[in-house]
C-alpha cells in the first residue's frame, strides 16, 4: 500500500531521507546532520517542503520542492529521489501529481529540476521527457586531484598580481575583523553572480542580507574548506568558496562559487583564486575538488588547464504548467 506523507522534523526522517538520497547519488554522500541544519536555517518566507512516499511503513522515495525567490516566485524547484527497487512509473507519478497539487498555494506556473547524465537518473530523465519537460541547460561537471597540480608554475602569476596591488586572503581566518567584512563580501558575491548563466525564464536572485548571513555562518562553522577573497585597495574584487564535509567525505571538496567583478576579469585572478584555495585545502588533506560550469562558460578552459577531468554532466529541465 503506497501513501504520501508530509515531512516532519524528526531524527528518523532526516536519517531516512539521507538513506534514500544515497541510493541515488553517484558521487556524493548525504549527511543527515547537514540536512537538519540547512532545514533549520531555511528562509521561512518561501514555501519549502518534502513529500515522503511510503510502502507500508518503509520510506521508498522523496520529492523535495521549494518556491523560488523574487522574480522566480512562481517557479518551483524540485528534486525526485526514489529507491531504485521502487522507481516505477506509478511511484514517480504519485509524487509528481501530489507536488502539482501542493504548489497551487503560490500559483506556480513553472517547474524546474536538475539531474545527471548517469544511469542512476535514467528513469527520472525518461519521466521528464514523457511529461514534456524541455532540456534548457547543460553544465560541465569536473573533478581534479589537486595534489597533482604544479603550484610552482603559478607563483609568477601570484607575484604579478601582487605587483598590481591585488592580494589574496582567507575570509574566515584572516578577514573577520576587517571593517564591514560581511557587507562587502555579500555585495561582491551578488555583483558577480548576476552574470552566472541561467536558462531563459530563470533568474539569479539576491536573498535578504539576514538570510545570506545565516548561510555564511553555517558555512564558516560546519563545512568550511576555504574561502579566498581577492582585494585591491580595500575593495573586494573576486572570491571563491569551497565546502568540505569531514565526516562523510574527508578528502573531497565542492566548489560553491567563484567570480570576479567585470572590470578585473581576464587578468588571471580566477586562476589565482583557485590556486590559493587549493593550497589551503591541501593543508587540510583534501585530495579531490569538484566544480561545474555552464557548458559554454569560458571558466571551463581554466579548469582544464588546471587538470580537471570531466565527470557526468548535469542537465536542467523546465516545464511550464
Amino acid at each position: 500500500m503506497l501513501s504520501i506523507n508530509k515531512f516532519s522534523e524528526t531524527n528518523k526522517n532526516f536519517e531516512e531521507l539521507a538513506r534514500i538520497d544515497n541510493l541515488v547519488y553517484h558521487d556524493h554522500i548525504a549527511d543527515p546532520d547537514d540536512d537538519r541544519r540547512q532545514w533549520k536555517i531555511r528562509d521561512k518566507n518561501l514555501v519549502k517542503d518534502r513529500l515522503l512516499l511510503f510502502n507500508q511503513k518503509i520510506l521508498i522515495g522523496v520529492l523535495y520542492y521549494s518556491q523560488g525567490r523574487n522574480e522566480n516566485n512562481k517557479t518551483t524547484f524540485f528534486t525526485l529521489h526514489i529507491d531504485p527497487k521502487y522507481n516505477l512509473k506509478e511511484t514517480r507519478k504519485l509524487l509528481y501529481k501530489r507536488m502539482l497539487k501542493e504548489i497551487k498555494c503560490y500559483e506556480s506556473n513553472k517547474i524546474f529540476t536538475s539531474i545527471y547524465q548517469h544511469p542512476n537518473y535514467n528513469l527520472v530523465e525518461n519521466f521528464l521527457i514523457e511529461k514534456k519537460f524541455k532540456l534548457v541547460q547543460t553544465n560541465r561537471e569536473y573533478s581534479c586531484n589537486i595534489t597533482n597540480i604544479n603550484y610552482e608554475k603559478y607563483k609568477s602569476l601570484i607575484k604579478k598580481l601582487k605587483f598590481a596591488g591585488i592580494e589574496f586572503f582567507d575570509s574566515k581566518n584572516e578577514m573577520l575583523d576587517w571593517p564591514n567584512h560581511y557587507e562587502k563580501l555579500e555585495e561582491l558575491e551578488w555583483n558577480y553572480c548576476q552574470d552566472y548563466p541561467t536558462p531563459k525564464g530563470i533568474y539569479n536572485t539576491r536573498p535578504p542580507f539576514e538570510h545570506w548571513y545565516r548561510l555564511c555562518q553555517d558555512f564558516y562553522n560546519n563545512n568550511y574548506g576555504t574561502q579566498i577573497i581577492a582585494v585591491r585597495n580595500n575593495q573586494y574584487i573576486g572570491s571563491t568558496d569551497i565546502e568540505i564535509n569531514p565526516k562523510t567525505e574527508p578528502t573531497k571538496a565542492w566548489t560553491g562559487g567563484l567570480g570576479v567583478i567585470k572590470q578585473f576579469r581576464r587578468k588571471g585572478i580566477a586562476t589565482a583564486l583557485k590556486i590559493k584555495a587549493f593550497e589551503n585545502l591541501i593543508n587540510k588533506k583534501i585530495i579531490e575538488v569538484r566544480t561545474d560550469n555552464e557548458e559554454n562558460n569560458p571558466m571551463y578552459k581554466i579548469n582544464i588547464k588546471l587538470g580537471f577531468k570531466p565527470v557526468p554532466f548535469s542537465l536542467e529541465y523546465i516545464k511550464e504548467i
